[in-house]
């Protein structure tokens, strides 16, 4: 459901401690406020610079009483000043959310085989829309060249691959771990991009290997057998706390709401100035911290946790490898009590360093 009339409201009723409002975000999209239980509203903006992100996680609500509660979304008509419409979305609802990372397909981690080919700029692609020049877009990789594949390793609960789906669709395999492919049929008779094509839910939170093969062939009534890969859902447990959660501390100069790439719920912070840094306290027995590895956000971090040294990161990239959503560093079997995650600036080249996030698990 989309509105872009002041006033309007959508209301879920659910019973948890926890929920999560999927809708979109992109240049046309506009500003909302989200109340629960009628409380104070909390303003969120759907601006970002990529083209139109579909099904992402807009705003999450945490620590409320466990019991039943009212989430409530209302259009303000407002919108950000480089926005083309103040459009709002409301697409689905999660109850007690586990975490979610968006990678690309230029994620550091995806092994793309010979065959792929970058997709077109003409079509809305996640991460797409914008690029540092000479670079181009983030867009996707597509093939039609039977035994074609990529493989992703990675650690967690959950996955989803998005794709594409239409008319010139052809039949990809997926395998979880080596384990028995599952066929995904991608035909449909108009085309949609940005679906999530394939979930696999439920996993031991582990590593993991999700391989996409392309078969070559398709659906009878295909006009060829195209599979492509443009992003992937990886769920892990625990707590998201986003960059301008209360409980992260920042010192020196951060732009606070960096909404130029396919950020966490929109927006990260970022700095490039030795001298920086952003301090985490929290509790719990895991912390992991989320950020971006690529050529312009390839700056130098220290890393300490509870005031020991535990190391030094550089994050460069060369392109085309853009890596978003990243889980740059994690830290597991921490006795469950308080901790303090620090990352300090030490690069001085010019390149940023991202805060995107922070997850916890108790």
């Amino acid at each position: 459901m989309q509105s872009s009339t002041a006033g309007a409201t959508a209301s879920f009723t659910f019973s948890g401690t926890s929920v999560r409002w999927i809708g979109s975000r992109g240049r046309g999209m506009g500003i909302a406020l989200v109340r629960v239980d009628g409380g104070p509203a909390r303003e969120v903006d759907l601006f970002a610079r990529p083209t139109d992100e579909v099904h992402t996680p807009a705003a999450t609500i945490y620590d409320l009483a466990d019991g039943r509660h009212t989430l409530t979304i209302e259009v303000t008509g407002r919108r950000n000043a480089e926005a083309s419409s103040n459009a709002v979305v409301v697409d689905a609802f999660d109850v007690a959310p586990q975490n979610v990372s968006h990678l690309q397909d230029t994620d550091p981690d995806a092994r793309f085989s010979a065959g792929w080919t970058k997709s077109s700029l003409n079509f809305p692609w996640s991460g797409s829309g914008v690029s540092n020049l000479p670079e181009l877009p983030v867009t996707a990789q597509e093939t039609a060249t039977a035994g074609a594949n990529v493989a992703l390793p990675f650690r967690g609960t959950g996955i989803g691959w998005i794709g594409y789906r239409g008319p010139d669709a052809g039949i990809a395999t997926v395998q979880l771990d080596g384990g028995t492919p599952v066929e995904v049929d991608l035909f449909a008779p108009t085309a949609a991009f940005q679906p999530v094509v394939f979930t696999a839910t439920g996993l031991a939170d582990v590593n993991h290997t999700l391989t996409i093969q392309a078969t070559g062939r398709k659906n009878a009534g295909a006009t060829a057998a195209r599979v492509v890969v443009d992003a992937f859902d990886v769920m892990t447990p625990g707590r998201r706390h986003e960059e301008y959660d209360s409980s992260i501390r920042y010192v020196g100069t951060w732009t606070p709401h960096n909404e130029a790439r396919v950020w966490s719920e929109g927006a990260a912070a970022t700095s490039n100035l030795p001298g920086t840094s952003a301090t985490f306290t929290f509790t719990g027995t895991s912390v992991s911290w989320i950020g971006c590895r690529k050529g312009s956000a390839g700056g130098t971090a220290r890393i300490t946790l509870d005031g020991t040294f535990v190391q030094e990161v550089r994050l460069a990239e060369t392109y085309p490898v853009e890596g978003y959503q990243k889980t740059i560093y994690r830290a597991d079997g921490l006795a469950n009590g308080p901790h303090t995650l620090v990352i300090d600036v030490v690069s001085n080249d010019g390149s940023y360093v991202v805060v995107d996030a922070f997850d916890v698990r108790p």
